[in-house]
């Protein structure tokens, strides 16, 4: 049973944001029932649910499986195929699927381009779906995110589209598949794109990879599986996608290699930097040709991501004057230094940051903004597993001059507690390094209480953190 048969598919999880935004896929090619199970807690993405009037069932059980139902999709969150719900659809001969081997049914009957890395790969995506949208062009695509600010979804489905944009993710389909003997499966080994684009390279997810060495062989084993004469997309700075770059050409001589970034090496070259005033300046040199842009967001890093998404657009048709055009009014995504608001004076925003690598960019991007103003940082850490795997790194990224606060650890539903890690640790770990405008608040409450004793105290509230951290605002 594929996506395309079924008249009746249920989602298991539906409120994670890679499975809201297949769901919406689901519902744009009509004709089918679709229904839903997840936990009772507010996620980001309940106002797109709320839009698709489908039927959400709070918690999972056996009894949400109804008899017409003809295939569940599932997430890796809530144990994955070992899930009360997809048990018994197996049980009653109901085909199943993980989110990603659905995603790859409507990804692979299109020219693909699929956005991974570690750090960009929602925002990317989210640009390119922006440009494509601007730009008048059918396109299908599916990001990984709560809310494209000034598009109405997040997956998208249009039969006449030539392209489908993914998030393509490098997590595994089952977390608890060494544990019962079986190999990982990354979500993203189903996909064969046209278009890659890699946006970088780090060790993340230390769960289920050993080492940065095995995350480089499950990413390049992802680069082998481009249709012919595909592209791949890479920053120039970064030595790692290099030497992967490289290895893959000596198998896969068709594949051609795009860099891009403020090595003068770059292909597509980026250059004439400048921030202040809530916006950015910025300029892109591709054959001799340079173009000048803006963008509403801040940061070096967002300039990376929008010389990368412009450069996918090229590939696919649209001139790097348009794209760069169109990315002018690009005012980001939900958790993606999103503007919350202003209170009594006191400017609020939220990112998703939860990787080191990412905490030193939002941060630096923040300075260069807020130039002069003062600044609260409240980071959230997203996992105990990594947490501790780059806990020194984790230290390094928060000793900034700004004022940090740290709240307790955010656990995934996929692990157990782990006392040998914790954000108290963290907080003392970054004092030895000769910090000392840093502290440990606890739980969102009471970070929403330090925020109201002290918010005459700053000027801008920043939040980051994979977890719930959000919802102080």
């Amino acid at each position: 049973m594929t996506i395309f048969e079924a008249q009746h598919i249920h989602f298991t999880g539906i409120k994670g944001v890679a499975m809201t935004s297949l769901a919406q896929c689901v519902v744009d090619m009509g004709g089918t029932v679709v229904s839903g199970s997840d936990v009772g807690d507010k996620f980001v993405t309940q106002p797109i649910l709320d839009t698709l009037q489908i039927q959400l069932f709070e918690g999972f059980s056996a009894e949400n499986i109804a008899e017409d139902i003809e295939l569940l999709i599932y997430t890796a969150a809530h144990k994955g195929p070992d899930n009360p719900e997809v048990i018994a659809a197996r049980e009653k001969g109901i085909a199943t699927l993980s989110q990603a081997e659905a995603l790859s049914q409507l990804f692979n009957q299109k020219q693909g381009i699929a956005v991974c890395g570690v750090g960009g790969k929602s925002t990317v995506s989210a640009m390119l779906s922006w440009i494509f949208t601007k730009e008048q062009k059918p396109i299908s695509y599916s990001v990984g995110v709560g809310e494209i600010i000034g598009l109405p979804h997040t997956g998208q489905w249009q039969k006449d589209s030539e392209y489908f944009i993914a998030e393509a993710d490098e997590y595994v389909v089952d977390p608890a598949a060494p544990a019962k003997g079986q190999p990982i499966v990354p979500r993203f080994s189903y996909l064969t794109p046209y278009i890659i684009v890699c946006t970088g390279l780090r060790f993340d997810h230390p769960d289920v990879y050993r080492d940065f060495d095995h995350t480089k062989e499950v990413f390049l084993s992802f680069f082998k599986q481009m249709k012919a004469d595909g592209k791949l997309i890479i920053p120039a700075h970064d030595e790692a996608l290099r030497a992967l770059a490289k290895q893959l050409t000596k198998e896969r001589s068709d594949i051609q290699i795009i860099t891009f970034g403020d090595e003068k090496n770059s292909e597509i070259y980026l250059s004439n930097l400048s921030f202040g005033n809530a916006e950015t300046k910025y300029s892109i040199t591709s054959q001799s040709q340079t173009y000048n842009g803006k963008l509403l967001l801040p940061g070096k890093y967002n300039c990376m991501n929008a010389t990368a998404a412009i450069t996918a657009a090229n590939i696919a048709g649209i001139s790097i004057y348009s794209a760069m055009k169109h990315l002018e009014t690009f005012r980001s995504t939900k958790r993606r230094f999103e503007y919350v608001g202003e209170k009594n004076g006191v400017k609020y925003y939220d990112d998703y940051a939860h990787h080191p690598e990412e905490l030193k960019a939002v941060i630096t991007a923040a300075r260069d903004f807020f130039l002069g103003k003062k600044v609260l940082i409240a980071f959230q850490p997203h996992t105990y597993s990594r947490t501790k795997a780059l806990f020194n790194e984790f230290a390094e990224s928060l000793n900034v001059p700004e004022d940090i606060v740290l709240l307790d650890i955010f656990a995934s539903a996929r692990e157990s507690a782990d006392d040998t890690v914790s954000s108290k640790m963290l907080v003392d770990a970054v004092k030895k390094l000769g910090k000392e405008n840093i502290q440990f608040i606890g739980s969102v409450d009471q970070f929403s209480d330090f925020l109201k004793m002290n918010e005459g105290g700053f000027e801008v509230v920043l939040t980051l953190g994979a977890g719930d951290i959000y919802q102080v605002h």
